[in-house]
């Protein structure tokens, strides 16, 4: 059964400018949870619904939207730990799995990143690269236009969630040297989804 995220409120107290001028990449978290509220905004700055025509927060190639945001959450407050799926339309988390997966990330990135672990979630960029090669086949380089459009568009997505995150006083830090079937494995991705980046987030 999906679970219904709290509404979005109407203003933050921090400014875009603020925001660029204190986000930094953070490794070191503490055990206290974030919030279900926090998350929710997170997820939302990644890649929820802002207009009525179904725009999202950030910007896709053709508004085709290849991304999905995948939650490996072990330690938010009133949300069980697993993984689950963010569903922009609703506003909402599709459980995929009820074990805490964090460990299973952690292996999955070259067990040199010990962040991966103690985040107090994980938010996983899925893409379905296949569908934006077919969606853009047509325009040169054949096969690698696609490609590009979903990285530009990881990009957005992060760097949204990034400085979100620093206007709700958390920690982020991005990750990108992982073993790519090992964190398919660990979230339960069927194919042709790919995880892209690991957005480790946690209190500081």
């Amino acid at each position: 059964m999906s679970i219904v995220l709290p509404p979005m409120s109407a203003e933050g107290v921090v400014t875009v400018e603020q925001a660029l001028r204190a986000r930094r990449s953070h490794r070191e978290f503490t055990a206290t949870p974030i919030s279900r509220e926090a998350l929710a905004v997170l997820l939302w700055a990644a890649g929820g619904v802002t207009g009525a025509d179904g725009a999202r927060a950030a910007p896709s190639a053709g508004g085709h939207y290849p991304l999905q945001g995948y939650v490996a959450a072990g330690a938010v407050a009133n949300l069980p730990q697993g993984v689950y799926e963010y569903r922009p339309g609703q506003h909402a988390l599709e459980p995929c799995a009820t074990a805490d997966v964090r460990v299973e990330l952690g292996e999955a990135a070259l067990g040199e990143q010990p962040w991966v672990e103690t985040a107090a979630a994980v938010i996983v960029i899925v893409a379905d690269l296949a569908g934006a090669r077919a969606r853009f086949h047509s325009q040169p380089p054949v096969g690698v236009r696609g490609d590009r459009y979903v990285y530009m568009e990881a990009g957005a997505f992060a760097e949204n969630v990034h400085l979100q995150a620093t206007a709700l006083g958390l920690g982020m830090v991005l990750v990108g040297g992982f073993d790519d079937s090992a964190v398919a494995t660990a979230l339960r991705l069927d194919e042709p989804l790919e995880p892209v980046a690991m957005l480790c987030l946690g209190e500081v």
